[in-house]
């Protein structure tokens, strides 16, 4: 069996450094970081992160505790052509109470030696970044890479930027040139290693726990092609391609099956069957015509196919409750077929056309059935023009196009992020710009492509369990639990309902205002409200869902000195969800929730050292009286959040 071309690239590259480099004290860059978080909360959970893994036991994960981190960053430069650089990265998740922890797990046996809680808590150090990149003469060829990546080079349609605690942990080769005109054509490949945790059925690319006959990640790739162009000086045009291919071992390769036997052609080697395989494509463009200078008009069209091996990939959707990153799609007669979906996209803007401050901007979407894109952007990034229905005042938010969003490994005032898998609407945005006062007013109205009677949400449609009502994204961070059960919040990633026939509707208004009379006194403010329907199963009006969110939000914020800048802000969000909780053959019943959240806080910074410090009081009540088998439900949590870091 031949070498694959990625190792064939990357052995070429090793090959192809400059002779006469040489490495030298003087070309080295030392770049060092330390952080601390200190977390606290009036409950009894210890750890420095709000929500760890929520699908098995992390024992990192709590909010009391205070934890460092420490990175240095070291960056050789081998002449104008050869750059390299590496990252030590220590182990997140040991407290500073945890003098003695090392790593030794002792299972089995009584253990009082306070070694107990695993390499979660022993700190080591990780070797991160690695990378080197240099531009060889040859031919049309700009700049080679080889090594840590963080995918930022394809679009969050197709292999999208790595989440932050992921940043450079991924790694390939890359090859970017043009045609000999950078404005003509311009182009980057890559062939990237997938991750063994994530980018497959099931969240793995074959782990033996999961996949007893098919384990086998080492060889599993991804592939991407970008091609840029700007034909004109108005248009600019890029295509991008991306095909990720998770092997498995064939379970009937004769080696694997007996004795070698030159009869069976049992040759000592092993054949290859696809576990899993994704394609994903995008064509985009912008369009800015010299002409019209306040005119910019954006359009996308997108492809993914997804197809997967029931014989190497455990069905999720049957056998895990319905949580699945990717859809197991079969035909009539039960033979698995691919996933296909499309997208498209449009924006157009209009920048303050009458010199009056008010800009326009409009956008129309629409996300197929089954588009999805398994490498796709996970969080930290956005597709869609409007704030979505998952976003409130203290909690940022964005829209991805792909099942695999991870709202996990985050403190409880980080974003939270909501696929938009079958999401079909528009939005409208009008902004304004006078001297001290901005404000936009949006609306944006959607109905969905999964509305549908009767889905197979039992062996081929991922439910994620929950798949009605709004998302309470406090309720998560306040209780660590999963599926958010302790106030009937879902989880953000439900598409897929066997029952569906949903519309939703949102207006938000924002405001940022500086203060007259106050040279660094500003006030933010919000109010949005959404309206959310599903008739769910045809003919019975009886499981008729209605959903009303309400949120007003304000805050204060000073930038006190120079260092110095302290802010207080509040939001109430009052949800009135009728036939909420329930099933069909149980019946429906109304839940009511009102939050009340308060922030303050400051961040301090002098020379190369922040400091910030944050404390909220979350005060919520659930009223499900309209259910016998439930019960009403308060928080009153306390919670808090300080960083100290510095660089050098």
């Amino acid at each position: 069996m031949r070498a694959p071309l990625h190792a064939a690239v990357a052995a070429f590259a090793v090959g192809a450094l400059e002779p006469s480099s040489r490495a030298d004290t003087a070309n080295f860059d030392l770049y060092g970081h330390t952080y601390t978080k200190f977390m606290y909360q009036n409950d009894n959970t210890q750890g420095c992160l709000s929500l760890s893994n929520p699908f098995w036991v992390d024992n990192i994960g709590g909010h009391n505790g205070v934890c460092t981190e420490f990175e240095l960053n070291i960056k050789g430069r081998l002449g104008p052509r050869v750059t390299t650089g590496v990252r030590l990265q220590s182990r997140w998740g040991a407290l500073w109470q945890d003098w003695w922890e090392n790593g030794d797990l002792k299972r089995g046996i009584s253990d009082t030696s306070g070694e107990s809680l695993g390499m979660n808590h022993a700190a080591y150090i990780k070797l991160r970044g690695v990378f080197v990149r240099f531009a060889p003469p040859i031919p049309h060829v700009a700049w080679v890479t080889v090594g840590s990546t963080d995918y930022s080079m394809w679009n969050e349609w197709t292999i999208g930027k790595a989440r932050y605690i992921d940043r450079d942990n991924g790694a390939g080769v890359f090859v970017e040139g043009d045609a000999g005109d950078k404005k003509l054509l311009s182009f980057t490949t890559g062939a990237m290693a997938l991750p063994k945790l994530w980018a497959g059925p099931g969240w793995n690319t074959g782990l033996k726990d999961n996949e007893p006959l098919s384990y086998f990640y080492s060889n599993s790739w991804a592939y991407a092609v970008k091609l840029d162009s700007r034909p004109t000086s108005d248009l600019r045009l890029k295509a991008i391609g991306s095909w990720a291919q998770n092997w498995a071992v064939d379970q009937y390769s004769p080696f694997l099956t007996g004795a070698p036997d030159a009869a069976r052609n049992a040759d000592h080697s092993v054949n290859y069957a696809t576990r899993f395989r994704g394609l994903n494509g995008t064509l985009d463009g912008v369009y800015t015509p010299a002409r019209f200078e306040s005119l910019r008009v954006a359009g996308l069209v997108a492809f993914s196919s997804n197809y997967v091996n029931p014989e190497y990939a455990t069905n999720l959707v049957r056998g895990g409750q319905g949580f699945s990153p990717v859809v197991f799609k079969t035909d009539a007669n039960g033979n698995p077929i691919a996933s296909n979906g499309g997208a498209v996209k449009l924006d157009v803007e209009v920048d303050d056309p009458f010199h009056n401050g008010l800009t326009f901007k409009a956008e129309y979407f629409n996300i197929g059935s089954e588009y999805n894109a398994i490498m796709g952007a996970r969080r930290e990034a956005d597709v869609l023009l409007t704030e979505g229905i998952i976003t409130t005042g203290f909690i940022r938010g964005g829209q991805l196009p792909t099942l695999n969003v991870a709202n996990e490994f985050v403190d409880f005032d980080e974003p939270w992020y909501e696929t938009v898998i079958g999401w079909n609407g528009g939005t409208a945005v009008l902004e304004f710009v006078k001297g001290r006062f901005t404000a936009s007013l949006e609306a944006t109205g959607l109905t969905y492509n999964t509305n549908m009677q009767n889905r197979d949400t039992k062996n081929q449609y991922p439910d994620f369990l929950y798949t009605s009502g709004f998302t309470e994204t406090y309720g998560y961070t306040a209780d660590g639990d999963y599926a958010n059960v302790y106030d009937r919040g879902r989880d953000p990633r439900s598409v897929y309902a066997q029952y569906q026939d949903r519309y939703t509707a949102l207006s938000v208004l924002n405001v940022e205002w500086l203060l007259p009379g106050f040279s660094s006194v500003v006030f933010n403010g919000k109010a949005k409200y959404v309206y959310d329907v599903d008739f769910r199963k045809d003919g019975n009006p009886d499981d008729n869902y209605r959903g009303h969110m309400l949120l007003g939000y304000g805050q204060l914020s000073w930038q006190t000195t120079n260092e110095l800048r302290t802010y207080l802000g509040t939001e109430f969000t009052t949800l009135r969800e009728f036939a909420r909780s329930g099933t069909e053959q149980s019946g429906f019943h109304d839940v009511f929730t009102h939050r009340w959240a308060t922030r303050a806080g400051l961040s301090y910074t002098f020379g190369g050292v922040i400091f910030t410090y944050m404390l909220e009081y979350l005060h919520k009540t659930l009223d499900r009286t309209d259910n016998p088998a439930a019960y009403d439900e308060l928080w009153n949590v306390w919670r808090s959040k300080a960083t100290f870091e510095v660089g050098w």
